[in-house]
């Protein structure tokens, strides 16, 4: 009698097993859909095809829908899609030797606006050295930007040898921003050392 009760059970979660998988929806060709190149890839077959080469995408932050990409000439933001697959446009990059250039003019960061990249697209950035802590932009409502570390700036720090961080700042609005900008910096210790009353 035993032994039937097991040959019952058995072929009875068979039964089940063959239905829950027959009943399971079937997916539709599109719905698993992977694309062949991924946005990295994307993004950097975009740069290259403006005669830049692309070292690597840095960022991609999907909150702003914008990338940044370093080239060997320096740091180029790209306009990503809202659903973050493909190129929408590239951005007039930042120029590392411009930095170089104009590392007594500009202090401790430099910085460019670009209005109306795409309709309810504008974007704030620059380059800041290490020194520069603390950026507020006044003429943005006094917010701080969002910013990332990109790599030790060869020119090293106040003109002389070695090495200081380098990094990239930024923000992102769907208005028109203010030009030119209105920009305070702070040091490590607080203090202002660009902006206000007093540049550097």
């Amino acid at each position: 009698m035993s032994k039937k009760i097991l040959i019952a059970l058995l072929c009875l979660g068979l039964i089940v097993v063959l239905y829950f998988s027959a009943s399971r929806p079937g997916s539709s060709p599109g719905s698993n859909y992977i694309p062949t190149t991924s946005l990295e890839e994307a993004i950097c077959a975009k740069v290259e095809a403006q005669n830049e080469d692309c070292k690597k995408v840095i960022l991609i932050d999907t909150d702003s829908n914008v990338a940044f990409v370093e080239t060997e000439f320096g740091i180029v933001p790209v306009l990503i899609s809202k659903d973050h697959t493909k190129v929408v446009k590239m951005i007039p990059g930042l120029d590392f030797q411009e930095l170089r250039e104009e590392k007594e003019e500009n202090g401790p960061i430099t910085w460019r606006v670009e209005n109306n990249v795409q309709k309810d697209f504008s974007i704030l950035y620059g380059f800041a050295r290490d020194k520069a802590r603390t950026i507020i932009i006044n003429s943005e409502g006094n917010i701080q930007p969002n910013k990332f570390y990109v790599r030790d700036d060869l020119a090293g720090m106040s003109g002389g040898s070695g090495t200081a961080a380098l990094w990239v700042w930024y923000i992102t609005s769907k208005d028109e921003m203010i030009k030119p900008a209105d920009i305070t910096v702070y040091g490590a210790d607080g203090h202002l050392i660009y902006g206000g009353s007093k540049e550097e």
